[in-house]
């Protein structure tokens, strides 16, 4: 039996419609497909490690600005010039000492729900500190023996003194940085990344160039 024109077209279209509906029923929404992207650490840990690398950096910025006020001394100059220079030199000395105390601070403790590997990167690095700190100290002591220097001989004896004290600081300082950057890198993957998120790190945490 032909149906009539009228039904036939209708039948059609019910019958597209209905195809399309069960092919877009076995389809997800991409929302729901989507996998979420991985979130980069954050919180207390972060913030530490950017205070150890912060304080780490400060202690050697601060370290070379003593040099650069080294340098420069002759003790045969002005008393007037002597002068300045030896407020410089335990100005900048002052603030070797205090980026050292930042650094012991930062130390002391490991941040607060540090897992075990982040807890023993902060035991080994306050452990390897403890060498660079004392260096700081025999480096204060010089100073304040230059600043006191009341005769020339006693300014260029003392800045012998000093020097040495200087060269010292550096490479235990130099010794401190370089097991920063090689307990971060031998350490998991938790440490590694806890580090790489805190922006005080990126150049900590770079390959020093030579």
């Amino acid at each position: 039996m032909t149906l009539p024109r009228g039904i036939a077209v209708a039948a059609a279209l019910l019958s597209a419609g209905l195809a399309t509906g069960c092919a877009g029923s076995d389809s997800e929404p991409a929302s729901e497909t989507a996998s979420a992207a991985p979130s980069s650490p954050s919180g207390p840990g972060v913030a530490w490690a950017g205070e150890v690398c912060s304080a780490s950096t400060g202690l050697q910025e601060s370290l070379r600005a003593v040099g650069s006020a080294l340098a420069p001394l002759d003790p045969s100059a002005s008393a007037s010039s002597l002068d300045q220079a030896r407020a410089q030199i335990r100005e900048r000395v002052t603030t070797v000492q205090q980026s050292a105390a930042e650094l012991s601070t930062a130390l002391s403790t490991a941040p607060v729900g540090a897992g075990p590997e982040l807890a023993a990167a902060q035991q080994n690095l306050q452990m390897a500190s403890q060498r660079a700190e004392q260096a700081v100290d025999q480096l204060s002591a010089a100073g304040g023996q230059l600043a006191d220097s009341q005769t020339a001989a006693q300014l260029a004896r003392n800045l012998v003194t000093l020097k040495a004290a200087l060269t010292g600081a550096g490479a235990d300082i130099a010794t401190y940085v370089d097991t920063l950057r090689s307990t971060i890198a031998s350490s998991g993957q938790a440490v590694r990344d806890t580090f790489s998120a805190a922006p005080a790190c990126q150049d900590v945490t770079a390959a020093p160039t030579t």
